[in-house]
C-alpha cells in the first residue's frame, strides 16, 4: 500500500501498488488526481507500507523490464540479477523513486522495511501462500 496526504489541501489517497499496477503508473494517476483537487506535490506526504521485499521478489525478465520502462531507465540499485537467471526487484524502492519523479520531497516519503513474505506470521503474502487469498488493510483519514 501507498498512502498519500496533503492535509493543507485536504486531499488524501490510498493506492494498491502491486507490481502490475505500479508499472502501469498508478502512482502517477493518483498524484495527478490529487493535484487536480488542489494538492501540491511538494506538500504531499507518502507512506509506503509493508510489501514483498527485494530479498524475496524474484522475477523473470518481464518484471524488471517493466520497472525499467516505468522509471524511464532510472533503476540503479533496484534490480539485482542472480546466478539462476532471475532478478530480485525492489518494488518499494521503485515506487519511492517514482514519487520523487512526481515531485514529492524525499523527506516526505516514509518507506517500510518490512517484507510480507519474510514476516508471514504478521502479514499476508500472495507469493508466500502460493496465491491463496488473504487480506490486509491500510487506512488513511483526514
Amino acid at each position: 500500500p501507498v498512502l498519500l496526504e496533503d492535509t493543507g489541501a485536504g486531499v488524501i489517497a490510498a493506492v494498491h501498488c502491486g507490481w502490475k499496477s505500479s508499472v502501469a503508473d498508478i502512482l502517477g494517476v493518483a498524484v495527478g488526481k490529487m493535484l487536480k483537487l488542489g494538492a501540491k506535490a511538494e506538500n504531499i506526504h507518502a507512506a509506503i507500507g509493508a510489501s514483498i521485499g527485494k530479498c524475496c521478489f524474484e522475477c523473470d525478465d518481464d518484471v524488471p523490464e517493466a520497472v525499467k520502462k516505468y522509471l524511464g531507465g532510472d533503476t540503479e540499485g533496484l534490480l539485482e540479477k542472480k546466478e539462476n537467471g532471475k532478478t530480485h526487484v525492489d518494488l518499494r524502492g521503485a515506487n519511492e523513486r517514482r514519487l520523487l519523479q512526481l515531485g514529492l520531497k524525499k523527506e516526505n516519503i516514509d518507506v517500510s522495511s518490512e517484507c510480507t513474505m519474510c514476516n508471514q506470521d504478521k502479514y499476508w503474502s500472495h507469493r508466500g501462500t502460493n496465491g491463496v487469498r488473504g487480506s490486509m488493510a491500510a487506512v488513511i483519514m483526514l
